[in-house]
């Protein structure tokens, strides 16, 4: 196993080729944060594709995942909230929908705000029974932010969204898992290893292969548009180390190895 680290004082990088871990450690603050540690998020996950991570698991300290911005400094009538979402925290949060290599949530405690918008910005998310996802924005005048309209929207349809936003009501895991709005949930004291296995199966896996479906499932595509893009896809993929290993390894009838290429 190739190991390296790099790390801020919260936002902590491990590579673990070929894997990385991003790890929110604010836990006296239940992995809140301010403007400056959500910012050095998104350079971890460049730092972690530049390392040549295949796959990256975000997760938190100490039984919270994070429980949104740290709003103890805010003021909403001089503050340039406007500023603040378009230019610090969207950026952040479009690096991690937008990384070229499969992630994956590992959620204990809260996932709330900010930290919920995080969760469902990774392709996959994973839950302790007991967390609590959400925003309880009605609760301080505020609009729900961090992308959650479009996550409700589309996992859980609009009726359901707005009856969440409308009542600022935090669902468990257990409830979140239900309702699709997560992948499923599972007990919390066998989630860090779930969560470490699923994301190591993943990064063995054939990253190249699952980044073509990455790009394919971002956005709503007609029927012929898909299939057109997953042709090309096909083509590429096949063509290269992985798809040339996959068939042969099925040919041969043996496992394949499989590089991320």
């Amino acid at each position: 196993m190739n190991a390296a680290t790099a790390s801020t004082d919260v936002v902590r990088l491990a590579l673990e080729l070929p894997l990385a871990i991003v790890t929110l450690d604010r836990p006296a603050a239940k992995n809140s944060l301010r403007l400056d540690e959500m910012a050095a998020i998104a350079p971890a996950i460049g730092n972690a594709v530049s390392a040549g991570a295949r796959a990256v698991l975000v997760r938190g300290t100490r039984d919270a995942f994070c429980a949104g911005r740290d709003l103890k400094d805010t003021r909403p009538d001089t503050d340039d909230t406007l500023a603040i979402l378009r230019e610090r925290i969207n950026p952040v949060l479009c690096a991690v929908r937008d990384c070229p290599v499969p992630t994956i949530a590992a959620v204990h405690g809260p996932a709330l705000g900010f930290g919920f918008g995080l969760a469902l910005a990774c392709d996959l998310a994973i839950v302790a029974d007991n967390a609590l996802l959400g925003s309880p924005f009605r609760n301080i005048g505020a609009v729900l932010d961090s992308g959650g309209h479009h996550h409700l929207r589309e996992r859980i349809g609009p009726h359901h969204a707005a009856e969440l936003i409308f009542f600022g009501r935090l669902l468990s895991g257990r409830e979140a898992a239900a309702m699709g709005l997560v992948n499923r949930s599972v007990a919390a004291e066998a989630l860090d290893a779930i969560a470490l296995q699923t994301a190591r199966d993943i990064a063995n896996g054939p990253t190249a292969a699952f980044a073509a479906s990455k790009r394919i499932l971002s956005r709503a595509r007609s029927f012929e548009e898909t299939l057109d893009l997953e042709a090309l896809a096909q083509a590429e993929v096949l063509a290269g180390p992985d798809g040339i290993e996959g068939v042969r390894a099925f040919q041969e009838k043996r496992k394949p190895r499989f590089i991320g290429r």
